[in-house]
């Protein structure tokens, strides 16, 4: 496992919408237990899915170990997720 690092992560679909993910900052330590909780549409899947490698970034650094993986392909992250 490794420390995973959102660093002013954001997330913007296509169009005129809001902000899936404003500005994101959080850093989950090595071995740390992270739940995220909160209301429908407030961004937590995307986040989820922004370290699998599901969604890309719109603006910010998503970073996993010493590494940033905005352009690193879902199968090259070795991340699995548990819904």
């Amino acid at each position: 496992m490794a420390e995973v690092a959102f660093r002013s992560v954001s997330k913007k679909y296509k169009g005129d919408g809001p902000l899936a993910v404003d500005s994101l900052d959080l850093t989950i330590s090595d071995g740390e237990f992270m739940v995220l909780v909160g209301p429908s549409g407030c961004g937590k899947s995307t986040a989820l899915r922004m370290i699998a490698g599901l969604e890309e970034i719109t603006d910010g650094e998503l970073q996993i170990g010493e590494s940033v993986v905005n352009d690193v392909p879902p199968g090259d992250r070795d991340i699995a997720m548990v819904f």
